[in-house]
C-alpha cells in the first residue's frame, strides 16, 4: 500500500525572552563617567565597550491599537543591520521585583533595503507564535508613530563568577514629529544570577554618579510624546498573598508591592506635583513602614532604611496639608451653584501657599538620598540574606506559612485600635487622632493579609472599620483646613468672604461627623473579627 504523503511538521512556535532590566536616569555630562564604571569599582569585571548609533522605528495605527493592547513593535537599525523586535510594555505583575522592569521579547533579523530601511516581517511572528499579539485585521495600518535615536555605549559586566550584567548608556532623544523628549539613561540587562546584583550595581554606581530610579520605557516615552499625556497616578494593585503564603514570601511580596507603587506615581508627582500621585507615594511609605515594623524581629531591616522613610514621609507631609485645604474648602465651594464671593482669589492664594511644599516634595523623591534609599531597600530584598543568612531562631518563622501568625499581628493591632476607641474623646483632636493612626495601621494590615481568610468574613469587619476611619478622617482634614485657613495670605480683603464661607461650610460638617462617631466607633467594636477562627 502507498504511503498517503504527508506534510512536514510545522517548527514548534519559538518562546519568547524574558527581559529583566533596571532603568536609571542620569545627567548627559556623567554618562561617559557611567561607561566607565568597571574602572570606579574594584574588582568589577567587564568586557570591552562597544559604541554605536540606533535608530528605532515604533510601529502602530492611527488609533494606537497596539499601545491599548499592551505591546511594542519596533525595526531597528544598526551598524548597517536591521532587527524586529515585539516586546509587552511594562505591567508590574505580582511577581516582578520592585523598580525591574520584567518583559517578554521577541526578536528577528530582517533585510535592510538598498534605502536603508526595513519593514515588519509578519510572518516570522506567526512562525513563533506571537502574530496573535499583532492581529491581522490591524496589519495592514501599521506604520511608524515615533522613533528614537541614541548613540549607546554597552559592556559585559561579572561582578561575580556567576552573574553576568550588560551596562548600556544611551543618549540621544525619542522623536514623534516635531515632538522631542531628551535620552539620558542607563540600563542595567540581567542575563544570568539574581536580581540583587542589579540593585548592587546601581548603589555602586550612585556612589559616584548621581542617578535616579525610571520606571518609563523608550516605547513609553514616546507613546507619551505621541499623545501628549502626562504622568497619572496608579492606584495600589491588589496583594495575592494565599493561605500556602510563607511568612518571608509575603514579607518580600508586601515590600515589592510597596516600591512599585511609590515608583509608579514618582513621574506625575515629580513632574506636577499631582496630588493624588503625592497621596499614592505616602500610602507605599506607609505600608513599607508598617511591613519592616511587623515583620522586623525576624529580618533585621537596615537601620538607615527605617529612618530614611520616615523622613521622607515628612517631607511629603506639607505639600498633602495643601491638598487637604484643595480638597476639603477650595472644591466644596467650586461646586456650589452660586460660589461665594472671593473663591478665585482664595484657589489663588492656597495654590500659591502650596507651590513651595509641592517643589519640596519633589525635591525629595528627585534626590539622590531617596534613589540611594530605594537601592539600598531592594537590593537588601532582593539580595535575601535577611532570610537565607537568618539564623534558626529567625529562619524557622520565616518558612512558617502565614496564616499562623498573621492572626496574632491583628489581633495585637486590634487590640490596640480597641483600646485607644475606648479612650476617645470625641471632642479633643489628640484623641481623635491617636484612634485615626491606630486604624489606619488596622487597615494597612487588613490589606495586607485579607488573602488568608475568608472574603466574607475580612468585608463584615473592614466595612465597619472603613466607616469610622472615614468620619475620622474627614474631620482631621477638618482641623488640618481651619488651621491652614489662619494663614495671612488667605486673610486679604479679596479672599476673606470665601475664606469664611470655608470655614461656615466646615462648622455645619462637624456638626453631622461629630454625631455619626459615637456610632462608628460601637460599629467597630462590635465588628466580628475574621481571623478568628483558624482561617481558611
Amino acid at each position: 500500500m502507498t504511503p498517503v504523503p504527508t506534510e512536514p511538521p510545522k517548527p514548534a512556535a519559538r518562546s519568547p525572552e524574558r527581559e529583566i532590566e533596571l532603568k536609571l536616569l542620569a545627567d548627559p555630562a556623567d554618562l561617559p563617567r557611567i561607561a566607565a564604571l568597571p574602572s570606579l569599582v574594584p574588582g568589577l569585571d567587564a568586557g570591552p565597550p562597544l559604541t554605536r548609533r540606533q535608530r528605532t522605528l515604533y510601529y502602530d495605527t492611527p488609533a494606537l491599537d497596539l499601545m491599548a493592547r499592551g505591546v511594542a513593535l519596533r525595526i531597528r537599525i544598526e551598524e548597517g543591520r536591521a532587527g524586529q523586535s515585539l516586546k509587552t510594555l511594562p505591567g508590574g505583575t505580582a511577581g516582578d521585583s520592585a523598580a525591574v522592569a520584567v518583559r517578554r521579547e521577541w526578536d528577528w533579523p530582517l533585510p535592510l533595503g538598498a534605502n536603508g530601511t526595513a519593514a515588519p516581517d509578519f510572518a516570522v511572528m506567526d512562525a513563533d507564535g506571537a502574530g496573535g499579539l499583532v492581529p491581522a485585521d490591524l496589519r495592514a495600518a501599521l506604520a511608524p508613530v515615533f522613533e528614537t535615536d541614541v548613540t549607546r555605549t554597552t559592556r559585559q559586566l561579572r561582578p561575580d563568577p556567576v552573574s553576568l550584567v550588560e551596562l548600556a548608556v544611551d543618549h540621544g532623544a525619542a522623536i514623534a514629529g516635531n515632538r522631542r523628549t531628551p535620552i539620558s539613561e542607563v540600563e542595567l540587562e540581567l542575563q544570568a544570577g539574581g536580581v540583587g546584583r542589579l540593585f548592587d550595581l546601581a548603589l555602586a554606581l550612585n556612589a559616584v554618579v548621581p542617578v535616579r530610579l525610571a520606571t518609563v520605557s523608550k516605547a513609553e516615552m514616546g507613546y507619551a510624546l505621541v499623545t501628549g499625556r502626562r504622568p497619572a497616578p496608579a492606584l495600589p494593585e491588589p496583594l495575592a498573598l494565599s493561605p500556602l503564603t510563607t511568612v518571608a514570601e509575603a514579607f518580600r511580596h508586601i515590600v515589592r508591592h510597596g516600591l512599585r507603587l511609590w515608583l509608579a506615581n514618582e513621574a506625575c508627582a515629580v513632574a506636577g506635583g499631582d496630588a493624588e500621585g503625592l497621596h499614592q507615594i505616602r500610602v507605599a511609605l506607609r505600608r513599607l513602614r508598617l511591613a519592616l515594623d511587623l515583620f522586623g524581629a525576624w529580618v533585621n531591616p537596615p537601620e538607615p532604611v527605617t529612618r530614611d522613610l520616615r523622613r521622607l514621609a515628612k517631607r511629603l507631609q506639607p505639600a498633602r496639608a495643601w491638598d487637604v485645604v484643595e480638597g476639603a474648602a477650595v472644591t466644596p465651594l467650586a461646586a456650589l451653584a452660586r460660589p461665594p464671593e472671593g473663591l478665585a482669589a482664595l484657589t489663588h492664594a492656597v495654590h500659591a501657599l502650596r507651590q513651595p511644599a509641592v517643589e519640596e516634595a519633589a525635591a525629595a523623591l528627585d534626590g539622590p538620598q531617596t534613589t540611594r534609599l530605594v537601592l539600598t531597600l531592594a537590593a537588601w530584598l532582593e539580595g535575601g540574606q535577611w532570610h537565607a543568612g537568618a539564623a534558626a531562631d529567625r529562619r524557622t518563622p520565616l518558612d512558617a506559612l502565614m496564616t499562623g501568625t498573621a492572626p496574632a499581628w491583628l489581633g495585637r493591632l486590634h487590640a490596640r485600635s480597641l483600646k485607644a476607641a475606648k479612650a476617645l474623646d470625641p471632642a479633643d483632636a489628640g484623641s481623635r487622632e491617636k484612634l485615626r493612626r491606630r486604624l489606619r495601621r488596622m487597615r494597612t494590615a487588613v490589606d495586607f493579609f485579607r488573602g488568608l481568610f475568608s472574603p466574607d468574613a475580612v468585608r463584615a469587619y473592614a466595612g465597619p472599620l472603613d466607616q469610622a476611619m472615614a468620619v475620622l478622617d474627614a474631620l482631621h482634614d477638618a482641623d488640618v483646613t481651619r488651621e491652614r485657613l489662619t494663614y495671612d495670605r488667605l486673610n486679604t480683603r479679596p479672599a476673606r468672604h470665601a475664606r469664611d464661607a470655608a470655614r461656615h461650610r466646615l462648622a455645619q460638617e462637624d456638626k453631622r461627623r461629630h454625631a455619626a462617631l459615637p456610632a462608628a466607633v460601637k460599629a467597630l467594636r462590635t465588628a466580628p473579627v475574621f481571623w478568628e477562627p483558624t482561617p481558611r
